[in-house]
């Protein structure tokens, strides 16, 4: 049976043989066992750094999205820090003999901060008009003379929008 031992010395390549059932065993020559168990390591290895890197890429990324959100809401928030340093001062003036001037201030704080909010895309949503389910919130229905049903007539708290993303709804009385 010089054939079944030329068999089991010859090399079996992966490509044309097929996969071994469990049983079976595979004869390879040392030199080739050992550059495929070289080959397992070296990639075993690169896919251990590159998960590394992955992981080290992803941190940073994380880290850098926290730092941009702390900048954005610091540059959001710096002019919000003015008005409120107004309003305090205001407040440290007020007296009754001057109220006139102190509710001059607060309505120049008011559309200050208007514009803050505006200059940052942030919109006040128009409570005025017919009652939209997507942006108000129905506190009460009220009947009132000459309102139309489902109208508005009372704004509670005012609603907020940036861009297309409702921050808050408004709260509203519609007529009955």
């Amino acid at each position: 049976m010089p054939d079944q031992d030329q068999d089991q010395e010859q090399p079996v390549s992966a490509e044309t043989a097929a996969p071994p059932a469990s049983d079976e065993t595979i004869t390879l020559p040392i030199a080739e066992f050992e550059a495929t168990r070289a080959q397992v390591v070296e990639w075993k290895e690169r896919c251990m750094r590159q998960q590394a890197e992955f992981e080290n890429v992803r941190k940073r990324l994380r880290k850098d999205a926290d730092e941009a959100r702390s900048r954005g809401i610091a540059s959001f928030v710096r002019p919000i820090l003015d008005q409120l340093d107004n309003l305090e001062r205001a407040l440290a003036t007020a007296t009754p003999e001057t109220f006139n001037e102190f509710a001059q201030g607060v309505t120049m704080i008011r559309e200050s901060l208007r514009a803050t909010l505006s200059a940052a895309g942030i919109e006040q949503i128009a409570c005025e008009g017919v009652f939209d389910p997507s942006v108000h919130e129905v506190l009460a229905e009220e009947v009132r003379e000459g309102a139309t049903k489902g109208s508005i007539v009372l704004t509670h708290r005012s609603g907020w929008k940036l861009k297309d993303q409702l921050i808050r709804s408004a709260q509203v009385v519609v007529a009955k």
